[in-house]
């Protein structure tokens, strides 16, 4: 029973966008027969840290997947002080989406890249297929399943802990070169040219600011010591 994959992004431009990954079974027992030999439907993403993936954002879709996260989860965090590795994403599919053909959906947020030192204003990023992979439980014999892998496969190393007890499989008629297939994101950065005009207007801001909350914390203090004054000669 051979299933395959297809992935894509929507909208094309934008700081939020969508990554959608098909599931596309080759026989409508497919789902049926996964459930019938107790294993589970994961894909194991890979994000570059261009791309910020929200866990308390991906907690709302609990109705089509359960998830582990590892890497960067911070947002405010500049692209250069993170992992350059990015971040690793693990989805469990929930029994309600395995459905003939199915659709998974994972949001994202495109950070702003490193400060540039020529003219690009924009940098790029690859986000790669995410791998179809079966867990079965190691004490059920791969007889059981053999119409749905066609050989095992390590587990990934971030998640590798969650899978004691399973055995990890691709599934038949899954190219795992097809994880290789990648989308393409394209992130604005700033120019080093412009740190000198950044930094003198973040200064000039704050020193006007400064001088508001002077003006302001005196004409209040005046107002007060005015009405102290006309309280005494009544």
């Amino acid at each position: 029973m051979a299933v395959r994959t297809s992935s894509s992004i929507s909208p094309q431009f934008g700081f939020h966008r969508t990554f959608t990954t098909s599931i596309i079974p080759g026989d409508s027992n497919w789902a049926s027969l996964v459930d019938e030999s107790q294993c589970s439907v994961h894909l194991h993403y890979k994000f570059p840290v261009l791309v910020f993936v929200d866990p308390y954002e991906l907690a709302n879709y609990q109705q089509s997947y359960s998830f582990e996260h590892y890497g960067n989860a911070n947002l405010e965090l500049p692209v250069a002080a993170m992992d350059p590795n990015g971040t690793s994403l693990l989805l469990t599919l929930t029994k309600s989406t395995k459905s003939t053909e199915f659709e998974v959906k994972v949001p994202f947020h495109v950070r702003y890249g490193q400060i540039s030192l020529s003219d690009e204003t924009h940098r790029t990023a690859e986000i790669a297929w995410p791998l179809l992979l079966l867990s079965c439980p190691s004490s059920v014999s791969p007889q059981e399943f053999s119409k749905l892998v066609t050989y095992s496969s390590p587990p990934p190393t971030e998640f590798a802990s969650l899978f004691q007890g399973s055995s990890l499989y691709v599934p038949q008629g899954f190219d795992p070169d097809a994880a290789r297939k990648f989308e393409v994101v394209a992130a604005p950065v700033g120019q080093y040219a412009d740190v000198a005009q950044v930094r003198l207007g973040t200064a000039a801001t704050i020193l006007a600011m400064f001088f508001y909350v002077a003006y302001v914390l005196y004409q209040a203090a005046r107002r007060l010591g005015n009405q102290g004054s006309a309280t005494k000669e009544d």
